[in-house]
């Protein structure tokens, strides 16, 4: 979200599994691959904002995110640090690594522009895709939301997120403190406060670099309540093209179904790309059943043309469907993407943690199963994936045992 570096409470742990998993994954894949292809008041701490560009890499989620890491830590390992009311911007330089270093106050930040005003007073303006990194300074409240949000407490987050927007004067930060909002409303299951504040930071700007955060359905839709359904049926009609996308998602299991699928049809032809991709990977849930293997296939290369940021819920749908066409390690992959690149997204994480279990089990890797499973049970017990990963670990724990 908002091209920030993020890891969830369990995310270190992951990363030292996946650095056993992953590779093995990878090669084993590749090989199969060959073989077919025949994103406030007083001051506290600095925190880093990545703005890094999608990367044109297929499996480059290791090292961007090393990347990131490693120079937050050079900097403030360094003890680099701006000064009260001073912004350091590093711009993407021409050959894609960071580049020149602006420093300043950042007066504002869209999805288009970054606004800097120099200790000279003149304004400068910077496409915000070319900005690789961000370094200012966040209120103590907003700070405590973070490290509430990271532990999964939610409510209490959401409760400093709300002081934190009220003592904020920017107007790009407290988009930012909004959009943690929402992720905060989905992860608790309140879809309709999430979209009412993602339709919010959509107002105040259009081009929204927190767009990945937008509440739509990815997995099992379940039960939407008399709310939900309403809402949901109220913005399908809307005029605005955001919230069309929130309800034809919404509705595409329901009653609505067939307006809601000539709305993603025609959603998909937008010329703003964010809603065309994510309107295009919303009519596969309705083919998971019937597409081919070629159409799966489209499927991923089609994910590799979107914006990093927009790729969790695609991903998902692609796991699905190389799992129907009995590629379990590629499918594995694509739900592992999930928890690695996407963390905060907790709504698809235990069900991709739990899927990418089964694939893995499926395709004969059963101790990289277990790895997993053992990270679906940090999310309580309840959520049904939990009792299933332990049931899973048993089942497994037994069978070396034979």
């Amino acid at each position: 979200m908002c091209g920030r570096i993020a890891l969830t409470r369990w995310g270190a742990v992951m990363v030292r599994h996946w650095v056993a998993v992953m590779p093995r994954l990878f090669r084993v894949h590749c090989v199969s691959e060959d073989v077919d292809s025949g994103h406030v008041g007083k001051p506290a701490r600095n925190v880093m904002t990545d703005g890094s560009p999608a990367s044109k890499s297929r499996y480059a989620w290791r090292g961007p995110m090393i990347g990131c890491a490693g120079l937050a830590c050079w900097l403030l390992g360094m003890g680099w640090s701006p000064g009260y009311g001073q912004d350091v911007v590093i711009v993407q330089g021409r050959d894609g690594l960071p580049g020149a270093t602006r420093k300043g106050e950042v007066l504002e930040y869209t999805g288009a522009w970054l606004t800097l005003k120099l200790p000279a007073g003149r304004e400068l303006r910077i496409k915000s895709k070319n900005v690789v990194r961000l370094v200012t300074n966040r209120s103590e409240t907003q700070q405590l939301a973070e490290g509430l949000f990271r532990q999964g407490k939610y409510a209490p987050a959401l409760q400093r997120y709300r002081q934190a927007a009220r003592e904020e004067k920017r107007s790009w930060i407290r988009r930012e403190i909004l959009a943690r909002q929402v992720e905060c409303f989905q992860n608790q299951g309140e879809m309709v406060a999430a979209a009412q504040r993602f339709l919010l930071i959509l107002e105040s700007d259009p081009t929204a670099r927190c767009f990945d955060v937008i509440p739509l359905i990815w997995g099992s839709p379940g039960n939407l309540n008399a709310l939900e359904e309403n809402s949901g049926r109220q913005w399908l009609r809307e005029a605005t093209a955001v919230s069309r996308l929130i309800g034809s998602s919404w509705m595409l299991a329901m009653a609505e179904r067939a307006s809601a699928i000539d709305n993603l049809e025609s959603l998909a032809a937008s010329e703003d790309l964010r809603i065309a991709f994510l309107a295009e990977a919303q009519l596969w849930r309705i083919k998971l059943v019937t597409a081919s293997r070629e159409e799966v296939s489209g499927w991923e290369r089609r994910i590799h043309m979107m914006p990093d940021s927009l790729r969790a819920g695609p991903y998902f749908l692609l796991g699905q469907g190389l799992a129907r066409h009995n590629d379990p390690l590629g499918a594995a992959l694509a739900f592992l993407r999930i928890p690695i690149l996407h963390p905060n997204r907790q709504v698809l994480v235990p069900d991709a943690l739990w899927r990418a279990g089964q694939c893995l089990e499926a395709g004969g890797q059963q101790q990289d199963a277990a790895l997993v499973y053992r990270e679906v049970l940090a999310f309580g017990d309840e959520l049904p994936t939990v009792s299933a990963a332990r049931e899973r670990l048993q089942q497994i724990s037994n069978d070396r045992e034979r």
